[in-house]
Formats: C-alpha cells, sequence, structure tokens
C-alpha cells in the first residue's frame, strides 16, 4: 500500500504547531515546499485544519476527518473515522499511481495517524518561547528513526522566522497491506464513487498517460 508521510511545522523549543487554530507565523519558503511535495496527492488532515484553511488545497484531494459532516465535492472527502481516511487515501494514491499520501495534522490527527507515519518532512522554526493550543511534541531518536536530510533557511522579506527543515525516516517502514474486501467493508459506498471519479474532474495528473481503473488485490 502506499507510504504515509506527515509533514509538520513547530517552533522551537516550545513544539508549538497552532495558536487560536492559526500558525503563528508566515514562512512563504516553508508554505512554497508545502505545496510541491502535497500537490497531486492525498492529503488527511482534521475538521479544524481544514477550516483554517480557508478553501481546499488545490490539485489534491483534500480527506477530511470530522465526527461533524463536511461538504463534499470532487476534491473534498469526508471520513468519520481514521479507517475511512486511511481507506480513501490508499484508493486515490493507487489509482492516481502516487507512492504516498501525507498527514498534514492539527495534533490529534498526527497522534491518530502515527504509527502508519514512515517519513515526516519536520519544519523547527526557530522563533524563541511562544504560547501555543496545539503541539507536535514527538522526538524522532534512535534506534527507530534517523535523520536522512536538514537544510536550514534564514528569516527574510517573506520568513518571520529562520527555520530548519529536517527529512526523518522511520528505519523499519511500516508495511500496511489491504485486500478489496477490506475496502469495501469499510464504506461500500466508497466503491462506487471510485468508480465513477477521473483525475480530470479536479485538476489531477496520473504519472503515466491515462490512468488505469482501481484494481485491488
Amino acid at each position: 500500500m502506499p507510504s504515509v508521510t506527515s509533514i509538520v511545522a513547530r517552533s522551537f523549543p516550545d513544539h508549538i504547531i497552532g495558536k487560536e487554530n492559526q500558525l503563528p507565523w508566515h514562512l512563504r519558503t516553508d508554505l512554497k515546499l508545502f505545496k510541491q511535495r502535497t500537490q497531486g496527492h492525498a492529503i488527511i488532515m482534521g475538521r479544524k485544519t481544514f477550516e483554517s484553511l480557508g478553501n481546499p488545497l488545490q490539485n489534491r484531494i483534500n480527506i477530511v476527518l470530522s465526527r461533524s459532516p463536511i461538504e463534499e465535492s470532487d476534491e473534498v472527502k469526508w471520513a468519520t473515522n481514521p479507517e475511512t481516511a486511511l481507506l480513501l487515501a490508499d484508493a486515490y494514491s493507487i489509482y492516481l499511481h502516487r507512492t504516498e499520501f501525507f498527514v498534514i495534522g492539527g495534533e490529534q490527527i498526527y497522534d491518530l495517524f502515527y504509527k502508519f507515519i514512515n517519513k515526516i518532512w519536520l519544519t523547527e522554526v526557530f522563533c524563541g518561547r511562544m504560547n501555543g493550543d496545539a503541539k507536535f511534541d514527538r522526538k524522532f531518536s534512535e534506534p527507530e528513526w534517523r535523520i536522512r536530510t536538514e537544510q536550514d533557511f534564514p528569516a527574510g522579506v517573506h520568513d518571520d522566522w529562520p527555520f530548519r527543515i529536517t527529512k526523518i525516516l522511520r528505519r523499519k517502514p511500516v508495511h500496511r497491506e489491504r485486500s478489496k474486501d477490506e475496502f469495501v467493508k469499510v464504506d461500500v459506498d466508497i466503491m462506487r464513487q471510485l468508480e465513477q471519479w477521473t483525475p480530470d474532474e479536479v485538476g489531477l495528473s496520473s504519472d503515466v498517460e491515462e490512468a488505469e481503473p482501481l484494481r485491488f488485490i
């Protein structure tokens, strides 16, 4: 199955990721890199994160995990539980020939999917002490994790603070498996939706000229 990647931006040293449902900084460079990495992929988020965006992220399948109904469209899908969110992300990733999808927040969503994560893009914002109401307080140490790359960025006209982006990999990747029966068992309507869905409807493109119909083991 497709691999699961998290993208997280947090303050250093307090590990704050949000304040009143907003990012407590503006880093245009980081947002640009986020866009480059996630475009054309499925992304999973919680309701508060979705609401904070204002609009669905374009050229992506926005999967929103929420107990309350979310208005759906070709690019927005509502999941009532983590299992359905994973099912949708897997199915759309397979259709689009993507090898990964992304978990983008907030705090509870990161915790829910942590056990599935194989890669993390971690942005540490060097803004000093700050208060917030959402945190990402995990540590990624040996022997479970290893740092693959680190890159530092200075503060500038479009970036409030200096920051560092670290690519972190799980040493023993989580390999998930599913059968067609598992997909259908979660929500029979999902398979019907996917049979009628094409990437062109939301401006997405696959890695091949024509996407093959969905096929599962």
